[in-house]
Order: C-alpha cells, then sequence, then structure tokens
C-alpha cells in the first residue's frame, strides 16, 4: 500500500493526466445516454400531460446538452492538471455559449408548437410565431453577450445604462409602431376576427383578408382595399358577422290608413303562418304586430331568426319573404303606403 501511495505520489502529474483522460473518454461514451436519460426526467417533470412539448423539448435540446457534457468532461480532465482562473472562465463562457445556443434552438423549432397547444389552434397567425421568434432569439443573444462581457471583466454598468437609455428613446420615437405591435398581438391571439371574416365598425365594412403584426388589410364593400392600423382596431366596436350562428330579419311595412281592421289582422296572421311553416325560421323568435301608427302609414312589424350565415341564402330568403308578403296584401284587398299629404284650399 506504502509502495502504491509512493508511486502515486511519484508520478502525480502522469496520473492525473490519465485520471483525465479517462474521465474525458468515459463522459464522451455515455454523453448521449446520460442526455437522454436527464432529459427523459426533465420532460415528464415539465411536460407530464403535453406529449408533443415533451417530444420537441428532447429533440432540440440533446445536440447542445451532450455538447455540454463533452465540454465537462474535457474541463475536469484539463483542470486536474492545470488549475488556473483562464480555465474556468473559458469554461463559464462556452457553457453561456451552449446554454444559449440551446435555448435559441428550442425557441427556433418549437415557438409555433407552443402557441398552437396554447392558443387550441393550429392555423396560429405565422407572421406572430415569426416576430415572436426573432424577438426571443434577440433578447436571448443580448443577455448571453452580457453575460460574455461580464466574465471577461468587464464593467456592464455603462453598456446596460446606455441600452437603458437607447432603449427609452426608441420607445418614445416609434410609440404608434409599438402600441400597433401590441395590438396585432391582441388581434392576432384573442382572435376577435380571421382572415375571411366579414366585419364592421362605426367607419366601415368589408371582409379580411390578411392581418399582420402592424395593420389588417380589408376589402370593402365597394371592392377597394384599405390597410387599418391595428391600434385602430383594437379601440373600435367590432361585430364579426362570421361569428354569427344565425341571422336576424327584421323590417317594417307600411299599410295605407283605409285598412280594414279585420284585413290588418288577416295579414298578421298569414304572415305569421308562413314563417312558422317556413323550415329555416326558428318559430319561438317569430314576432308580427301592429307596431305604430305613422304619417301615411299603419306599420306591421316583423322579426324572426333564420338558421343560415350565408348571405346568399339570407337574401334569396328575403326575397321569397316579400313576395309572400306582397301575395297576401294583395289577397286581403289592401296596399302598401306611401308618403302623402293632403291640402285644403279655402273659398274667400
Amino acid at each position: 500500500m506504502e509502495n502504491f501511495i509512493a508511486f502515486l505520489t511519484e508520478y502525480k502529474t502522469y496520473v492525473n493526466i490519465v485520471i483525465g483522460i479517462f474521465i474525458f473518454f468515459v463522459i464522451y461514451s455515455l454523453k448521449n445516454k446520460i442526455s437522454d436519460f436527464v432529459l427523459n426526467i426533465t420532460g415528464k417533470i415539465l411536460f407530464s400531460k403535453k406529449p408533443e412539448l415533451n417530444e420537441a423539448f428532447k429533440s432540440s435540446l440533446k445536440r447542445p446538452l451532450s455538447t455540454f457534457l463533452i465540454v465537462c468532461g474535457l474541463f475536469i480532465g484539463i483542470y486536474l492538471n492545470y488549475k488556473h482562473k483562464m480555465i474556468v472562465d473559458t469554461f463559464k463562457i462556452i457553457t453561456i455559449m451552449i446554454f444559449c445556443s440551446g435555448i435559441l434552438n428550442y425557441v427556433s423549432n418549437n415557438i409555433s408548437l407552443i402557441f398552437n397547444l396554447k392558443n387550441g389552434d393550429s392555423e396560429v397567425n405565422e407572421v406572430a410565431i415569426k416576430f415572436f421568434s426573432n424577438l426571443l432569439k434577440v433578447i436571448v443573444v443580448c443577455i448571453a453577450v452580457v453575460m460574455v462581457i461580464s466574465e471577461l471583466g468587464y464593467n456592464i454598468n455603462g453598456l446596460l445604462t446606455g441600452l437603458g437609455v437607447g432603449g427609452l428613446a426608441i420607445s418614445l420615437a416609434a410609440q404608434d409602431t409599438l402600441k400597433n405591435l401590441v395590438s396585432g398581438f391582441v388581434i392576432i391571439f384573442d382572435k376577435p376576427f380571421g382572415a375571411g371574416d366579414f366585419i364592421e365598425t362605426k367607419d366601415f365594412k368589408g371582409t379580411v383578408e390578411d392581418i399582420t403584426m402592424r395593420s389588417t388589410r380589408i376589402r370593402k364593400l365597394d371592392d377597394s382595399i384599405i390597410v387599418v392600423p391595428n391600434s385602430t382596431l383594437s379601440d373600435s366596436l367590432i361585430t364579426n358577422y362570421a361569428r354569427l350562428t344565425r341571422k336576424l330579419v327584421e323590417f317594417k311595412i307600411g299599410l295605407v290608413y283605409s285598412t280594414p281592421e279585420s284585413a290588418l289582422k288577416n295579414c298578421e296572421k298569414e304572415i305569421f303562418e308562413y314563417l312558422d311553416k317556413h323550415e329555416m325560421v326558428d318559430s319561438n323568435t317569430i314576432r308580427v304586430c301592429f307596431a305604430e301608427y305613422e304619417e301615411s302609414a299603419i306599420n306591421l312589424q316583423i322579426r324572426c331568426y333564420i338558421d343560415t350565415t350565408q348571405i346568399e341564402v339570407y337574401f334569396k330568403f328575403i326575397e321569397e319573404l316579400n313576395f309572400e308578403i306582397k301575395r297576401i296584401i294583395e289577397h286581403n284587398n289592401t296596399d302598401f303606403a306611401y308618403p302623402t299629404r293632403s291640402i285644403y284650399l279655402e273659398k274667400n
């Protein structure tokens, strides 16, 4: 035993070299198995209920983790034989770079999957995903650069102060752009409307053709295209006709004042019966009533819901209903009213 200890003491340098090489080759040989083990345990803890994210997590981080293990083996082998601050600092810097590389790899490969699962929609806007992915990459790279500069021994307080002042100046100069970007996120992820939806605001009606991070492209009823800033849309009251489950039919018809009461009631009854028998009409929503007196007409109000959201079907129903109302009015020997004025001349 004493001879063995004496041998280790005499040849300590060579023994350390052998141990270092041995540790490096052991870690190098087992790097894939160690990576799989660590990622499997971590993935089960973080994504136990989301297998898609678990697989994406493991596939994205396996290579960076394997590289980190190789660097760890190399660091241990070198540090056993050459204990110097430069070795430790170099290891820290390389570790930072590998760690940031892993985050960038994960973001690049899986940002769309994360947003799709969270949003419950497999068609989340690609522009938003690309923008958010690039933003995260810039943030990660900036953090990595700051950490590396700090490890090299430079004072980063001045740099951080300058970045803060510069960021404030940029944000003040680009308030409208930033507001539109934030509004773009709200529109894309909250989804008050989507591409292809017909919407209405107080200023226009039209079909949404495209949504970007800064603006929304809308085709108006006259077939012209308008580009609306997202901040304007997010501050507006929006009616989205594409989200309707049924359409409202509501209008008034005016009959002449000479219409007898019996004819008026017959008109109400026959219009109601026609609507009640129609397969598209929700019977529980039918309202046909003598609504009001106007200057030149007795008004009947007609109101119901029909089971369609297609504009062509809606207008076809309205046309059929109008023809039927005309037939009913004529059948009951009355007529539609129109504005009239009686003039009386006094004799002198």
